[in-house]
């Protein structure tokens, strides 16, 4: 705990608490590429009575030291270098889930930046502080974000260790003493959050609810409603309110990238490349660069696919979120757009850096395939798709096989192209959509129109049949016939979440009613876990792994 009272003393007490703080138990970091704006912080901090106070020039240090410890508060400031903002560094955080949620994290920021930065974002720090900043101001905002952590400390653990019933249930006894409503909208967003992960959809839009009598126009409420409806298989409703929040605040790019993704699940590519090419110009991140490059690429229009993949490229390069795959759409947009030269450039000098190992090796060669056949090197071509297939083994990767299908399709191989590109669909998992548009223009751009239908939809007639057969066998407990089926639907689409989830719950049928077995428990402790990388904090999961203790347990 932050905050030590004496007896008797309210948490709401303001000056009870700031008497109390010991700030001396309290670890920091800041985070700045000026060093004298380092020090003074530091300075600061150590003046008002923090002794673990650690530095960092730029991200890459932070992100290090924050592997090696858990701070209590980060300061970062919001321009850090050429290749990163502090905006990009807390969304990187929060997306790949390393920001322990006891830590307060603080934007430092000019106010030029804060009044643009806070009502263009989703990932919100903790605060904004903005420079230059007085001890006693540093202190006082310390003082208050201290106060509402040691507030939802139980909330913020739970949430830490997944535990989102806990979290809920905690969040429920803070709701029912709440002071005021400022209490009140911490909680409820702590709440909403837990049941999001949680996917419990129709109870978070009673908590929306809530939170709207308190203040209806929060970003977050809206936003949160939106995601909600959508995910209940309301996109209509969910597209209105994602269009009421733009229309309300038009620069909150979250709400253009939701808006983006429903447009595009319904066959509206125009109008999902717009959007994700306005939320990228309000906010450019190589990740929304990122979007608008493959939106750009799979409409055929080239030329932009090939600026937003370069500006990708210059942002992150040096920073934690570069990508080695940024050169690969890169190279095969040049490919496509008949510029073999700059594609073969761009892959053997500009990318040499990430080698010719592992899957971007593969993915390497296929595209230089297509590169040198274009050139009219044919044999050089089919040489290095043939190392390429080779490299592939069992490696499933359906962007690389797509690549290789591509390639395969270019050299006049039409039987291994159209197999590549049906393992392409067959291996794809949750990104089935993506990977089919994917596959559809290799095939349109090297004369297979016609083999689309039968290239897409080949695996996924199979597995059903594969799957409705296995539930009937299980539920007559037929469990090993059963296991045939499922197996053989995983050799099609290894991470087919509804093929592992079948497995998993045969699985599990099969050791209630079969006893324990150490070979079929193996299993499903596989199957678990597969299905928890590819959809984490499923309700259905969650329960299988329930199910899965009290089983073990006897």
């Amino acid at each position: 705990m932050a905050t030590i009272l004496p007896q008797g003393a309210s948490i709401f007490d303001k000056h009870v608490e700031n008497e109390y703080i010991r700030f001396d138990k309290l670890s920091a970091l800041v985070i700045d590429d000026i060093s004298s704006m380092r020090h003074a912080i530091r300075t600061q901090l150590q003046s008002i009575g923090m002794n673990s106070v650690g530095v960092a020039v730029n991200a890459h240090e932070a992100l290090e030291l924050i592997g090696l410890n858990t701070y209590d508060v980060i300061l970062c400031d919001y321009n850090l270098n050429k290749s990163s903002s502090g905006q990009h560094f807390l969304e990187y955080l929060r997306n790949e889930n390393i920001l322990s949620a006891t830590t307060l994290f603080i934007m430092l920021t000019a106010e030029t930046e804060y009044s643009f930065v806070a009502n263009a974002v989703e990932f919100i720090p903790d605060d904004y502080l903005l420079k230059p900043c007085s001890e006693a101001k540093l202190r006082s905002r310390l003082e208050r974000l201290i106060d509402r952590r040691t507030y939802l400390m139980r909330v913020l653990k739970a949430m830490d260790i997944r535990r989102y019933d806990v979290a809920i249930h905690e969040c429920n006894k803070l709701l029912a003493t709440a002071a005021d409503d400022r209490r009140r909208m911490d909680v409820l967003r702590r709440k909403a959050e837990a049941q999001l992960k949680l996917e419990e959809y129709t109870a978070v839009l009673d908590t929306y609810a809530r939170a709207a009598t308190i203040r209806a126009d929060t970003p977050w409420i809206l936003l949160g409603m939106a995601r909600a409806h959508y995910a209940l298989g309301d996109s209509a409703q969910a597209s209105t309110l994602a269009s009421e929040l733009i229309d309300k605040n038009k620069s909150y790019v979250a709400a253009y990238e939701l808006l983006a993704k429903i447009r595009l699940e319904a066959d509206d590519e125009e109008g999902a490349f717009d959007l994700l090419l306005r939320s990228s110009a309000i906010l450019p991140s190589a990740k929304r660069l990122r979007s608008v490059a493959q939106a750009a690429f799979l409409l055929g229009r080239l030329d932009e696919a090939k600026a937003n993949a370069e500006a990708a490229i210059q942002l992150s390069t040096g920073s934690m979120v570069e990508r080695s795959g940024d050169y690969l759409s890169l190279a095969q947009t040049l490919v496509d757009m008949g510029d073999h030269k700059s594609a073969m450039l761009t892959l053997e000098k500009n990318a040499r850096k990430h080698g010719d190992e592992g899957i971007f090796g593969v993915a390497k060669g296929a595209i230089l395939a297509q590169a040198y056949f274009d050139a009219g090197e044919r044999e050089k071509a089919k040489k290095l798709m043939d190392r390429s297939i080779s490299l592939l083994a069992s490696r499933k990767n359906s962007f690389v096989m797509t690549a290789l299908g591509k390639a395969a399709l270019k050299v006049g191989d039409v039987i291994l192209g159209l197999k590549l590109l049906t393992k392409a669909i067959q291996c794809s998992g949750k990104d089935e959509m993506r990977i089919a548009r994917y596959v559809k223009k290799s095939m349109v751009d090297t004369g297979q129109k016609d083999k689309v239908e039968d290239v897409i939809d080949g695996g996924r007639k199979r597995i059903l049949l594969l799957l409705d057969e296995a539930t009937k066998l299980m539920r007559t407990a037929h469990f090993e016939e059963a296991n045939q089926m499922v197996v053989e639907a995983l050799d099609i689409q290894e991470e087919n979440i509804e093929t592992l989830m079948t497995a998993a719950q045969l699985h599990l049928l099969w050791l209630k009613h079969g006893g324990l077995d150490d070979k079929i428990m193996a299993r499903a402790k596989n199957y678990l876990s597969m299905l928890d990388k590819l959809v984490p904090n499923n309700q259905k999961v969650m329960n299988f792994y329930r199910f899965f203790n009290e089983i073990a347990s006897k």
